[in-house]
């Protein structure tokens, strides 16, 4: 990631099916009911874990509205909140219009969620925040940014997954961009059929989909890229096609590619020709948290 000053940075862009326990990532959004599709995939990432969710909307939700537009992205989420996996939450922690922001009451409140979740059964705490709230009085800037900058190494601790909500239309941009900047990663739309390509120095961070319907986008960022690394551990869907596309690389000569990805993304790479490579190829995969291994050259 670019780093930049005061603990900000550029996020790494990841597919919201990405995210894992510990994680902290921000979703910026600038259109109505825009995040809903991306509520739906983060709740049903939760639920498949056996976590508890809870999506805290804003005051002015309804819920029995709120849970129709997660079940019209094929979510159970009547059921489940009917079981208590799931909660559609209006309040917003830590902070009201009389009283304003309290950082501590509300990273508090995370520490309890997240007790309370493990104590009922669940193997942890998923939650979704929409941050307007953040933009009314009573909050200051700098110390919203120094709250979210902790709350990184507390959901590490945690073990919880967090998606901080931001609108665009509610932040002026000099106060948005370094919100953003202190979280991790950033969620990039959930909209099937869509690459999210990005260079960082010698590493090309892929996010989204790999498959039918990109295959020309990522067959250009992948060959235009210099030789170094390409992340793929953004991406949602890695096809076969895109696979031995990638295989393809390490035969063209050059640099070294390194191809840092999931442990699903190296197996599919390593059928896709990657076991036995031709000779001449200069790939290796890389596993984040691993060491190296399964080098093709």
């Amino acid at each position: 990631m670019a780093g930049r000053a005061g603990g900000a940075r550029t996020p790494r862009a990841v597919a919201v099916e990405r995210l894992a326990p510990g994680d902290h990532a921000c979703l910026p959004y600038d259109a109505p009911g825009q995040p809903w599709a991306v509520r739906a995939a983060f709740a049903a990432g939760g639920l498949a874990r056996g976590e508890r969710v809870l999506l805290f909307t804003g005051p002015d939700t309804d819920v029995p509205k709120a849970l129709d537009a997660l079940e019209a992205y094929d979510l159970p989420a009547r059921q489940a909140a009917a079981e208590g996996r799931l909660a559609v939450v209006r309040d917003s922690p830590g902070y009201d219009t009389a009283r304003g922001f309290d950082a501590a009451a509300r990273a508090g409140h995370w520490v309890r969620a997240a007790d309370d979740a493990r104590s009922r059964g669940f193997t942890g705490l998923r939650a979704a925040g929409e941050m307007a709230w953040a933009a009314g009085p009573g909050v200051d800037p700098e110390e919203l940014r120094t709250y979210e900058l902790g709350l990184t190494t507390l959901f590490a601790e945690l073990g919880c997954t967090a998606l901080c909500e931001y609108d665009h239309r509610a932040f002026p941009a000099e106060q948005l961009e370094p919100l953003l900047g202190v979280h991790p990663l950033s969620v990039v739309p959930a909209t099937p059929g869509t690459l999210h390509a990005v260079r960082e120095g010698g590493v090309l961070r892929l996010a989204g989909d790999a498959d039918l319907a990109t295959r020309g986008a990522f067959e250009l960022a992948v060959r235009e890229t210099d030789r170094g690394v390409i992340d793929l551990t953004g991406l949602a869907i890695l096809d076969a096609h895109c696979a031995r596309e990638l295989a393809r690389l390490g035969g063209t000569g050059g640099l070294p590619v390194v191809l840092e990805c999931t442990d699903a993304q190296a197996r599919l790479l390593r059928i896709c020709g990657l076991r036995n490579p031709p000779a001449g190829v200069t790939l290796s995969i890389r596993v984040p948290g691993r060491d190296a291994g399964g080098s093709a050259g």
